[in-house]
């Protein structure tokens, strides 16, 4: 299938191994709790399932044999029964809890444990373990052992299907499962940072390994299991006012997140997951429901613990001892090797400080804590059984809640709401720039927010670096990949700049214009789909495999036509003069620079003919231009003044967006395209029906709870407790 090929693609040389089977036992499947003796395995356990004549017959053979071992869990074949949400995926086998298996074998990764997937032979095995140390160099010089037939990056496609399904479902920091080829088997581990996968083993000779995994697995804690314990159900007595306050749907399940700092909970539905990769930072956003501690509690919380810090939220504040929305954000955030990195809530800290305007107000923020919420995965790098060669990136689970009621950029009432929303980004993001001295990096639609007086506020300040700090954190450029300056796609080393900055604001003005703008009959929608492809999502390879893009780009901003000369309003407006101005400055960056000999003896030069005075004049726009690329200044009193002129329509506000390759944006380690059974941001917040956050309240397609399941964990989520703490 094209999209497991994408997916492998996607996942190329995050795959961390061979790891031996023993390391991996002891490393992540050793329980806290006193494990009873293991049942005895017979030599011959798995004699029948390696014989057998074809795939199919392999699994209930194999859930046979492994049952004495998996206590208070069920093996179920799913290999019939396609999941019933937006990935329609079917693993071979999945393991559940005994008390919320599904009926009628039915696959259902929102109660999942495991999955399990078979192939009757080895032929095309996904990887290839080096049986020396020159032939783990050779791996590690061509970048992991990674198989790289068709059909073994197929294999590892699906097999990044099922786990990206497995975590969409589910709040998880890590997850376990089994690839059984033939005689042979691999115990793989995934999380945010890498894959890591054993070494092959022949489970028909030692069937006590395979053994000994499920067993121990079965005794690990929900925690130990890679669940994510800071998330449960939300208790039955809230939930009613919970749906009323964010306009939640009967049948869409709630939840109660635990974020460090906060005197009290949030409440919410489960966030939209990031498609196409379990790696990376994964960001999700999402409307939630703040309900505080009874006083009493309250009232005990304050007395016992210290003052909260500056960049804390003040659990004795009188605004945040009432039930009252906000805005969490759930990631994953990057850990730098070499120096530290200031978690988001400390940069909020630092611009309200020193008064940054447009940008939201902090509550509080921190690292999630619990087992498998910071990846190791790189501190491996020494092992002498590793063969990877890419630098494996470290995070750590984290949350952030805001206090901020707003919308998304691409639900603009109208086209002069839309500039205005980029404005108050562009002021926060300059004096940031200017005055605390902090570049942003992640100029994307989605980090733009309005608030209901329309007004543009600049959020997701996890990436911004310190202007002085020149020391590159970690390997994949930053930024979203569609808006992107032409500069950085084209040159994946380069340093990222103020300018790119002010790129990927025109960008982002750009895309919803030509995605969200009614245009006229001429330009039709296939046109402003090619457009928008060519435009913002072309990729292309560069020998050691770097994604480079941006030709368009460059060659429409140098050539003067960005935006698409064929692009205008349907209703008459200053929008295109607007864009067209605010990209005339860029025209010189993407165009030849004079060579210096030439730009004195024209400067100096008097007179002269007609072609050496057009050349004087092309240098002095190039430097003027250039000039007006070293502060935001510009371009802020050019929307400014757009903004002042007559013309603009009152009721031009966004369409539905086109059914676009776009619909999803990507950082440069997520580039592969969203899958057309999964919605743009745009549609997720429609469909929710909320004015909080650019995230959705319920993904379509999502499965409603079972009559069974509504007195059970529901959709991945633990249980609430008995009591509130």
């Amino acid at each position: 299938m094209l999209i497991n090929m994408k997916l492998a693609e996607e996942m190329d040389g995050r795959f961390v191994g061979p790891m031996p089977v023993e390391v991996f036992l002891e490393k992540y499947l050793t329980s806290t709790i006193k494990i009873e003796d293991q049942p005895v395995v017979p030599h011959d356990a798995f004699s029948k399932v390696a014989t057998v004549g074809d795939e199919k017959q392999m699994y209930g053979q194999f859930i046979q044999v492994i049952s004495p071992w998996i206590v208070g869990l069920k093996a179920v074949n799913t290999s019939a029964s396609v999941s019933t949400d937006d990935f329609a995926l079917k693993p071979d086998v999945s393991l559940f809890d005994k008390d919320y298996a599904p009926i009628r074998n039915r696959t259902d990764f929102s109660a999942m444990e495991m999955f399990i997937e078979f192939k009757k032979s080895g032929e095309d095995a996904p990887f290839t373990d080096p049986l020396d140390e020159a032939a783990r160099q050779a791996a590690i010089q061509n970048g992991s052992f990674e198989s790289q037939s068709a059909k073994a990056k197929e294999i590892r496609g699906q097999l990044a299907s099922y786990a990206i399904a497995h975590h969409g479902h589910q709040f998880r920091h890590f997850s376990l499962s089994v690839f059984v080829f033939g005689t042979q088997a691999r115990f793989i581990r995934w999380d945010a940072s890498a894959v890591v996968v054993t070494e092959q083993f022949d489970y028909n000779e030692k069937p006590e390994i395979m053994a000994k995994f499920f067993w121990q697995f079965s005794h690990l804690s929900q925690a130990l299991r890679g669940h994510d314990t800071s998330v449960v159900r939300a208790e039955v007595e809230v939930e009613d006012r919970v749906r009323k306050s964010l306009n939640v749907k009967s049948e869409t399940p709630l939840f109660r997140y635990t974020v460090p700092g906060l005197n009290g909970y949030c409440y919410g539905p489960r966030p939209p997951y990031p498609p196409r990769s379990i790696i990376g930072r994964m960001t999700r956003t999402l409307p939630v429901w703040f309900i505080p501690p009874p006083p009493a509690v309250q009232r005990q919380h304050i007395k016992q613990e210290t003052p909260p810090k500056q960049e804390e939220a003040p659990a004795c504040d009188p605004q945040w001892a009432i039930e009252r929305p906000a805005y969490l954000k759930d990631c994953w955030r990057f850990i730098s090797l070499s120096h530290p990195v200031q978690p988001e809530h400390e940069i909020y800290a630092m611009l309200h400080r020193a008064n940054t305007p447009n940008i939201p107000q902090l509550v509080c923020g921190g690292d999630v804590g619990g087992p498998g919420s910071e990846t190791d995965i790189h501190k491996l790098a020494d092992a002498p059984w590793l063969c990877v060669k890419l630098e494996i990136t470290p995070f750590v689970h984290y949350r952030l809640v805001l206090d901020v009621v707003g919308r998304p950029l691409t639900l603009f009432k109208c086209t002069k709401e839309l500039v205005r929303g980029i404005l108050g980004a562009m002021k926060a993001h300059w004096f940031a720039y200017n005055i605390v001295k902090v570049l942003h990096r992640d100029i994307s639609p989605g980090n733009i927010i309005l608030t209901k007086d329309g007004e543009g506020l600049l959020i997701d300040w996890e990436l911004a670096k310190n202007v002085e700090e020149t020391v590159a954190r970690r390997r994949e450029r930053t930024g979203t990949w569609q808006f992107m300056s032409a500069v950085l796609l084209r040159n994946p080393s380069m340093t990222h700049t103020l300018q790119d900055d002010i790129e990927s604001f025109l960008h982002v003005l750009v895309w919803a214009s030509i995605k969200y703008v009614p245009a006229t009959d001429a330009y039709s929608a296939a046109d402003r789909g090619d457009d928008l492809l060519r435009l913002f999502d072309v990729i292309g390879y560069v020998e050691d495999g770097a994604a480079i893009g941006g030709k368009a780009k460059a060659d429409a901003l140098g050539r003067g036509t960005y935006p698409p000369t064929i692009f205008k309003p349907k209703q008459p407006s200053p929008l295109f003069k607007l864009l067209r101005d605010f990209a005339e400055p860029f025209k010189s960056r993407y165009m030849e620079q004079p060579p210096t000999e030439e730009e004195r003896t024209l400067v100096n030069l008097q007179g002269g003919s007609v072609e050496i005075q057009i050349r004087r004049l092309f240098v002095q726009k190039y430097h003027k231009d250039m000039a007006l690329l070293t502060t935001s200044e510009w371009f802020i009193q050019t929307l400014e003044n757009a903004l002042q002129s007559e013309g603009w329509p009152g009721d031009d506000k966004a369409q539905k967006g086109l059914d676009t390759q776009t619909g999803g944006l990507y950082t440069d380690a997520q580039r592969l395209r969203k899958h057309d059974q999964l919605l743009s941001s745009q549609e997720q917040w429609e469909n929710s029906k909320n004015m909080a956050s650019a995230g959705s309240l319920k993904r379509e397609g999502s499965n409603s709870p079972t009559p069974e399941g509504l007195t059970k964990r529901l959709r991945g989520a633990l249980p609430v407790p008995n009591t509130r703490n």
